[in-house]
Formats: C-alpha cells, structure tokens, sequence
C-alpha cells in the first residue's frame, strides 16, 4: 500500500503494430520460425493471476455508482473483463488494538470489495500482513520496521487464526491463505507499517506458534504464504522448508519482483528450488512501477515480459500484480482512478496481464513451447488438463514483425482464435488461424501481446475460398471509381509485376470485391514515400459501411525509392460481410499501388 509511494521517495532520494494471424501462406521476406507445442511436456499448475487492494480497497469501495461496480468487473469479470482470479487484502494492525480487544469490522471496504469480488467468481482470498499490532513489536510502532516480541508471537497467531474464523462468521468470506509478513526484509526507516522478520522468526512461529492457534481456531484448512521478501529470494524462508516441523505448516512461498532498495538491483528470475523441492507452491505477489505515469504498450509489454519470464524461468504457480484501482497518475494500479469525479483511466499493463489471465484460468498447466523462436519475441502454452482447452501467449517486444509457425506435438486441433493487445487494439479478437502443411503460419505484430486459443482435437474450420486478384484487369472486382487505372510501366522498381492499381490524382479512390461471408484479407502493396491513406471497409448490404482495422509488414525497398509493403486485416470482419472495399487517399498521387489482393471468404 503505502510501501509503494515510499519506494517513489527513496528513488528521487537516492535519485505495442496490430496482430496479424491470416489463414493463407504468407509471402514476406524473413524466414518463419518454428514454435514447438509440445502437449506432453508438463510443467508447473496454474494456480492464477491476480492484483492487491490492501489498504487500496476504498480506491474502488469510495466511487460513485456505477464506476465502483464497473471497475470490480473490469478486473474480476470473464466476459467484460480480464478475469483475474486471486485478490489480496490485508490483515490490519487494528483488528486487534489491544491485547484480548478484537475488531474485525474496522475495514468495511475491504470486506465490500471482497465480497464482490467473491460474487464474481474470485476463488483465492489472500490477506498479508504489513505489520501486527504495535503493542506486539519490539518499537511499539506499526510503523519503522521492528520485530514481533517474542512473547507475543502467540498472541500474533491468534489474531491472524481468529482473522480468517471471523471474516466466515461476520462476512462469509472464506480466506484462501493468509500472510505472515509482506516485504519482512524492509528497512527500519520507512514511514509505512511494516514489520521485520528473519529465517529463525519464520522457522519458530510457524511450527510451534501458528500451527496449532489454526488448529484451535478451527481454520486449519486455510494456508499459509511465508516470504514475501520485496525482491526475489526465498531466503528468508529456507530454514523453515527444511525444518519438517514448521515446513507441515507452510504452503505457499512468495516473493516480490522489485529491486534491492539503494543498489537498484533486480535479482534474477530462477525458480526457487528449496521450496519446488519440498513440493510447495511459489506465487509472485507483488510488482508495479512506481516512479512514473505510463498507461502506454511499452508498460504493458515491459510487465507482458516480466509474467513471461515468471512463468517460463521461474515456473510461479501465480503472478499478481499490486493494485487493481489506485489514486492518481501512477504506475501502482492496473487502473487509475479519481476519487473526486467517480471516473477512472485504463493502461495497456491491464490489457496485456488480461492475454494471460482471461485465457488461463486456475488449475490449467504449463506445457513445453520454443520459448524465444526469435529476437524479442517470447512464447508460453498452457492446457487444461480437464476440458483439453490450451493457449498459447506470445509477446513480442521489438519493433519488427515476426513471421512464425505454430507447429502442434503430440496432438492435432482444428483452428486458432487469437485476441491482440498493442498500442491500438484492446485484446481484439481476430480471424481464425487453420493449418497449412501440419503448421498454424501467424505474423505477430511488433510491440504486441497476442494470446491464441483452441481445443485439442477440434476439427478444422469449414473449408475457406480463396480469391487471388494479380489486378491484370478490372474482372475479379465488381466496381471501382474512375479516377483508378492499371500501372504497367515501370515494372523493373515492383520485382517484375506488370500490373498495379494507382490513383490518377490526389483524390480519394476505391474498388470492391463482393464475395459471400469474407473473413479476411491481404494487401500487396508498393508505396514511394507516404506511408499512409490506405483503408480497408466491409459491409453486408454496400450501404452501411465499417472500418476493418489492419496493420502491415516492414517496407522492402525494391528500387527507385519504392517499397514493397503486404498489409492484413487485424480482426473478424462482421458475419455476413460480402462486400471488402480498398479506398487509398492522401495529397500525393504516386505513393501507392496495389500489386494483388488475396481474400478468403467461405461458400
């Protein structure tokens, strides 16, 4: 909570284009790259993906109707949102302000945005600990770090064992797990509640304090996370996995992904192995930025990257990021709001956590994939071992398209549905990938995250038609305006294509193809120097006319400044579409031709 804005104050003290999946062979330059499926290479559960309101909860629990409502689907929901399914709250220093005194209604907001989250299918309610009660500690202050008093560990586990017992009596609110300390390595001068803990404390209050208050309190069922170190290390905790006694009581070991404080080092992404070894989970449960303002894809895919890493390096059995709504212009929250207006502002972050979290849902497992098939572009698979469903996360972090084939290992399906984040689509659905030669050929789009998803032993899609047009002639078309003719000269500058269309003048122009149900297209194009004024319209009837979003390779110079460009539609067109309109415009006459158009429509 409050630990994040401070970080912000130690730092100044110590001072995505679109997805293109198209089902027909591609003709771009660069070589595809294989990217192995591999059904039977099982790696690590899914346990989830999720985000913190601790001390946060009136960020959301504060906001006029329906703002409050519209953010809890947001970020909870599977059909208006991104499906997260781990919230983390808090345990409060002031549920319990004296010894034997206890009040657990202190925090309605938290309790209200628990609750809704539970009524919108959250299965994992966490709470950690950012401090005990000051007359615990050893500086009888919540805040400045100090330790939990040794005479006090047993008063300690009473209130976290009597937390999740009432928060079910009071609010019917079943606590998955609950946290011993967040960030216990914290440094003594820091403003906000925290607490100290080392590898003894951990090993001593968990086997001969913890375990048997949760027995008495009737909530033995509910686990335990220890660590929660703010940067990657399960050292902390490392004496009570190999302790048998304390490990009995341990189930989860978290950590935080921020750097060391002061020497601005990141530890690396490496699973932790003691805890792996022991068979307990490992969740990652923090991470933000939290120096910046920056709602944009380059967020969202440096965070895209960092769950990548998590998932395939570290093999977390759950990521989260910190906050779902939070205050102001900051990097803290997946979604920023304003308190004063009820309104609120979405990121790319929130958008890019959602390719993993709305298609990977609990109890999926991670299968084998070719991780890195090219500079910056990263892959991950996961399965459903119940339903056989799967998804496939691709983030590519460069600035070049990236031609590759998704090659299925140890089982077959039909299609691919892929959905596109990138700096201007919004996990966009796009047209369905079918098999070419045993192989699923994708264009990832630079700076994107694109998420596919499918069904093991599903059956190919309905056989598509193809319509080649190499613009010899007007024959394939059913009208064009007049101010478009067939450009035959110059055919040493378009690698020996004889026919393009051009514009005459500056004006805009168009032609139309109508063909029953379109579902996708591509462009071969040649342009001069202006790199716009080119669209692409579907409609059913020839009257109502939409924007089909596209995107396009890299330019391919081929002579006399001329590039070779292939532009592709980047979503479904509406069903029933018959009619695809091309339209080039701009001031310049000469910046575009048409070289052929490739459509697939079904019969």
């Amino acid at each position: 909570m409050r630990t994040k804005m401070v970080r912000k104050l130690m730092a100044a003290v110590m001072s995505t284009l679109l997805l293109t999946v198209m089902t027909m062979p591609l003709t771009t330059h660069a070589a595809a790259a294989d990217v192995s499926i591999n059904w039977n290479d099982v790696k690590q559960e899914i346990d989830g993906f999720g985000v913190s309101q601790a001390g946060w909860s009136g960020a959301i629990y504060d906001l006029q109707e329906p703002a409050r409502s519209e953010i809890m689907d947001l970020l909870f929901t599977q059909d208006q949102g991104i499906g997260l399914s781990i919230l983390r709250g808090a345990l409060f220093a002031e549920f319990n302000p004296a010894p034997g005194q206890f009040d657990f209604t202190v925090r309605p907001d938290q309790v209200w945005v628990m609750q809704q989250a539970k009524a919108r299918g959250v299965d994992k309610l966490v709470a950690s600990t950012w401090s005990p009660p000051a007359w615990m500690k050893t500086n009888n202050s919540t805040t400045h770090g100090g330790y939990l008093k040794q005479e006090n560990y047993g008063d300690y586990a009473l209130l976290m064992s009597k937390f999740i017992k009432e928060y079910k009596q009071q609010f019917d609110l079943d606590l998955y797990a609950v946290s011993i300390a967040n960030e216990p390595n914290s440094m003594t001068f820091l403003t906000w509640d925290s607490s100290e803990w080392n590898s003894t404390n951990f090993q001593v209050f968990l086997k001969d304090y913890l375990k048997q208050a949760m027995i008495n309190e009737g909530v033995s069922q509910t686990k335990v996370i220890a660590g929660e170190s703010s940067w990657w290390s399960e050292d902390l905790i490392k004496d009570s996995l190999n302790d048998p006694a304390s490990a009995e009581r341990l189930d989860i070991v978290g950590g935080h992904n921020y750097p060391i404080p002061i020497l601005n080092l990141e530890l690396p992404t490496t699973p932790f192995s003691t805890a792996v070894s022991k068979g307990k989970k490992v969740w990652m449960t923090e991470v933000s930025k939290v120096d910046s303002y920056d709602p944009s894809i380059n967020s969202g895919l440096k965070f895209a990257k960092q769950t990548h890493d998590f998932m395939t390096k570290a093999g977390v059995n759950a990521w989260m990021y910190w906050t779902g709504a939070i205050p102001g212009d900051n990097d803290e929250g997946l979604i920023n709001v304003d308190k004063d207006t009820s309104t609120y502002k979405m990121t790319k972050r929130y958008y890019t956590l959602g390719n993993f979290s709305k298609f990977i849902k609990p109890g999926y497992v991670r299968i084998g994939a070719t991780e890195n098939p090219k500079s910056n572009v990263y892959f991950s698979a996961y399965k459903d071992p119940a339903t056989d469903k799967f998804t496939i996360v691709a983030v590519n972090s460069g600035d070049a398209t990236a031609e590759v084939n998704l090659v299925p290992n140890g089982f077959t399906f039909g299609t691919l549905t892929p959905y596109t984040t990138d700096d201007q689509l919004n996990l966009a659905q796009g047209p369905a990938v079918a098999a070419t030669n045993g192989k699923f050929q994708t264009i990832i789009p630079a700076r994107s995250v694109v998420t596919f998803v499918g069904q093991k032993g599903s059956a190919p899609a309905p056989q598509e038609q193809t319509l080649v047009d190499e613009l010899d002639d007007w024959s394939k078309t059913s009208s064009h305006t007049s101010g478009l003719v067939m450009d035959s000269s110059n055919s040493g500058y378009f690698n020996g294509d004889k026919s393009r269309v051009k514009r005459l003048n500056g004006t805009t122009e168009s032609f139309v193809y109508n063909l029953p149900n379109i579902t996708s297209l591509r462009a071969d194009m040649y342009q001069f120097s202006v790199w716009d004024g080119i669209a692409f319209y579907v409609s059913s009837d020839q009257v109502n006319w939409t924007k089909l979003a596209h995107a396009s390779t890299p330019g391919v110079y081929t002579g006399s400044q001329w590039y070779q460009k292939t532009y592709y539609s980047t979503e479904l067109p509406p069903p029933g579409t018959q009619y695809l309109k091309i339209e080039l415009s701009g001031s310049d006459s000469w910046e575009k031709q048409v070289s052929r158009m490739t459509i697939k429509y079904a019969m």
